[in-house]
């Protein structure tokens, strides 16, 4: 079976409506070991005697994902290989049928749907592939612009209020104001210093970074950075850990920070527990801690900043769950789900 002589004019056909497959020759290379491939399974498909042209079985099998990572790369959308196929398809059937000697309709029938399932078997997968790889590149940026944030927070906002309040220690040391004025200065100092610790600590989160460590460990390290004098804090960890995809093991990190730094606002001298329970599907993870709570049927300003941490788990296909009442303390749980999609 000479695949390459019948392929010729339908690949110059699909290069001729893709202009940019011939001027890029890993593409143009890609295209013809795709194509080989495609044929050939539908080669198998047939003989197998499988009148089935459905093979959603396989459509993300990873061998078929790297078309896909490739067309990101190359910013090739994944309509344009749909229509290479759809050319494919309609200017290889006649061959198709020819090479495999289809005379009857029951015959013709299982050759259609031979070739249909060894084409689209690929383009699931490539489509899949090719929208992870773009938004692992909106992620990376995301991060970035966050990273330069968190530079500005620390480098000139932090160092800004530092040096307001080495003024105030100045005033007060060389030029003692009336004791009226004093307890002013001083509680203005004071608060200089919360906020100055809330610059740095927003500082950090905004850094985060899971890199190659699991959810837990990446908490558990900025856990030790974000609040290194305080006893309170517990992680666990129950079943098998797995790694998150990038974009949203990132925006699990940063909900899992703001619940705690929510805790440090507000409920600094209470016990918080953070617990990770992984299945073979999901991730769970409670942030309890032992606090005064608040009630949930009054709208309180900058309370959890719950909008914001719902809209990331919405991000990530995760939930977001808060429960808390005066004197029982907060819970808040989040479960993300596992896989890339």
């Amino acid at each position: 079976m000479e695949i390459a002589e019948h392929l010729t004019p339908v690949l110059h056909r699909i290069a001729a409506m893709s202009p940019d497959l011939g001027d890029d020759p890993v593409l143009a290379a890609s295209l013809v070991e795709n194509v080989t491939s495609m044929l050939a399974d539908a080669h198998r498909h047939y003989a197998s005697g499988h009148d089935a042209s459905i093979t959603s079985d396989t459509l993300i099998a990873d061998e078929h994902l790297a078309t896909g990572a490739l067309h990101a790369e190359r910013m090739q959308h994944p309509a344009g290989a749909m229509l290479a196929a759809e050319v494919l398809f309609d200017e290889y059937l006649p061959v198709f049928v020819a090479e495999v000697g289809a005379t009857t309709l029951d015959e013709l029938l299982r050759a259609s749907r031979a070739l249909h399932a060894g084409i689209w078997r690929r383009f699931p997968a490539g489509a899949i592939a090719y929208t992870e790889a773009l938004r692992q590149r909106v992620t990376t940026a995301n991060l970035d612009s966050r990273a330069h944030i968190a530079r500005d927070l620390h480098d000139r906002v932090a160092h800004g209020i530092l040096a307001g309040l080495q003024r105030i220690d100045l005033a007060l040391l060389t030029d003692p104001p009336a004791p009226e004025r004093t307890a002013q200065l001083e509680a203005a100092a004071a608060q200089l210093r919360r906020a100055l610790g809330d610059v740095q600590n927003l500082a950090v989160a905004l850094h985060a970074r899971v890199g190659d460590d699991l959810l837990d460990a990446a908490l558990a390290r900025h856990v030790a950075d974000l609040f290194p004098d305080t006893e309170h804090v517990t992680i666990e960890s129950h079943g098998t850990p797995s790694v998150l995809v990038n974009w949203r093991a990132e925006e699990s990190l940063t909900i899992l920070l703001e619940a705690l730094s929510n805790w440090w606002k507000h409920a600094r001298d209470a016990a918080v527990r953070v617990v990770f329970t992984w299945t073979d599907d999901t991730v769970t993870i409670t942030v309890q801690d032992d606090g005064p709570g608040f009630d949930q049927a009054k709208r309180v300003g900058g309370r959890l900043g719950q909008s914001t941490m719902r809209e990331r788990a919405a991000l990530v296909g995760a939930t977001l769950d808060v429960v808390s009442a005066p004197g029982a303390g907060t819970t808040v749980t989040l479960v993300v789900p596992e896989g890339a999609l």
